[in-house]
């Protein structure tokens, strides 16, 4: 069993009806908070408003910063920081999912030098310092997903190189976190999912990649994804059921606090292979993580394919005795695939928006070990080159999708961009319009901006 150290120093405020408790609880940690929100979601939900009261009654004087996307960007937690440091804040709180949470993060420790942060995060580069402090952070988990609220560490995405990297500190452990499971009642189910495949591949990772001496470990990992199963089976039989609401807050919470992984250790190939995927489409990183499980399982089955094995003995119950080890694995794998079916979680690159593009397949590769390998291979079950993370991105692919060399330069200026006050959004949109013989383009639309890409005959045409 190997060494290891376990620090976490947050205070957990769990309950329905505890964030009713935000101002008396933050205003231990300072008087000015930067309050951070994501999309107009919380607004219309009533969030904001409530927050900002509930603050006030407790003498503070929040400061309200809104407008943190999912995969949150470095651009916007500069801005935030800014307007911290311009509002002389005192701490920042963040209310919201993991996006919301990370970014809150990452503002507490800009606010000594906003226009600094990729320093701090980006490790490989070299002018690379860690950061020495951070604001008070207080959190408030509206999803149960990333485990944000119970670490110390936030993910950063770099709209401008794609690079979505990890940082991690002492000072990003939020003093308090409240997981209010109320607050997730209205998350539409596929974004409860999403959350749900995000925790468990917290613990699934150290599970297949740790050590294989941590026994206890183990059976906590077994018992947190059978709980994972039960609970998101009932929220999407009922999206009001609190108690199963609960339970997933809870586990969201837990899943990367360190103790169920530790002393079992072990490094974290599927994040590192999701992330660029996120960074550079925009997707859920829990469906980025989804569409890798069973996919990498696969890729690293052969070399130690019990550890499987004992995973679909203890969490399926399926009976493996009589088969070869390798099939055995196979046959867990394929179980989980349908795990990933039943909730709607099965996909391929093409299904979350992702082309069959060898050129951006291998661009991601190189950037996950640039950023997260070590001598030219990512960590893991089996180490992995970048050949090797190609060749898992192609086992993504569906059978049949056309190749598509086309990311370049087009590409992307078909996704949206900032100008440069990161204010305006610039989107391209191709739109396809179908017109009868002889009907012209509608008022409004000018010739010159659309080309005939099919011409059916009258006899195919649909009545």
């Amino acid at each position: 069993m190997r060494k290891f150290e376990l620090y976490n120093p947050i205070r957990m405020i769990f309950g329905v009806g505890e964030f009713e408790r935000l101002g008396e609880l933050a205003s231990e940690y300072g008087k000015k908070p930067l309050v951070v929100f994501g999309g107009e979601f919380a607004r219309e939900a009533g969030l904001v408003d409530r927050a900002v009261e509930l603050l006030k009654a407790a003498d503070m004087d929040p400061v309200v910063f809104e407008g943190v996307e999912p995969n949150a960007r470095l651009g916007t937690c500069r801005r935030g920081a800014r307007i911290a440091s311009e509002n002389e804040c005192d701490m920042v709180i963040g209310i919201g999912g993991g996006s919301v949470m990370d970014a809150s993060k990452v503002i507490a420790f800009g606010f000594y030098d906003p226009d600094g942060i990729w320093k701090h995060i980006a490790h490989w580069e070299p002018d690379y310092e860690e950061f020495e402090e951070a604001l008070p952070i207080v959190l408030v988990s509206t999803l149960a997903a990333t485990g944000s609220e119970g670490d110390g560490g936030a993910v950063i995405t770099n709209e401008e190189t794609k690079d979505k990297v990890g940082v991690f500190g002492e000072a990003l452990f939020p003093r308090v976190s409240i997981i209010d499971p109320e607050l997730t009642l209205t998350v539409p189910t596929d974004y409860t999912r999403d959350g749900a495949v995000d925790m468990s591949i917290h613990v699934l990772e150290s599970y297949f990649n740790g050590d294989q001496t941590a026994k206890f470990s183990d059976r906590c990992t077994e018992g947190f994804f059978a709980e994972v199963i039960e609970a998101l089976e009932a929220v999407m039989d009922d999206p009001e059921d609190i108690e199963a609401r609960s339970q997933l807050s809870w586990l969201g919470a837990i899943s990367l606090q360190g103790f169920i992984n530790q002393p079992r250790g072990g490094p974290f190939p599927l994040h590192a292979m999701e992330h660029p995927l996120s960074g550079y489409f925009d997707i859920s990183h829990g469906r980025g993580l989804a569409l890798l499980l069973p996919r990498w399982l696969k890729y690293v089955s052969r070399e130690k394919p019990d550890k499987i094995i004992q995973f679909g003995d203890r969490v399926f119950t399926m009976e493996l005795e009589s088969h070869h080890p390798f099939e055995a694995a196979d046959k867990v794998i394929g179980r989980f695939i349908e795990w990933l079916e039943d909730i709607g979680a099965w996909f391929f690159m093409d299904s979350l928006g992702i082309p069959n593009d060898p050129v951006i397949f291998r661009k991601m590769a190189e950037d996950v070990v640039r950023m997260y390998g070590k001598d030219g291979y990512l960590g893991g079950l089996k180490p992995l080159s970048v050949d090797d993370i190609v060749a898992i991105y192609e086992m993504c692919v569906r059978t049949g999708a056309p190749e598509d060399k086309a990311f370049g330069e087009e590409r992307s200026k078909k996704k949206a961009a900032l100008d440069e006050e990161g204010e305006e959004i610039v989107e391209i949109v191709e739109e396809v319009i179908e017109l009868g013989e002889g009907e012209e383009l509608p008022e409004g639309l000018e010739k010159e901006g659309y080309s005939i890409v099919e011409e059916i005959p009258e006899d195919d045409r649909a009545d």
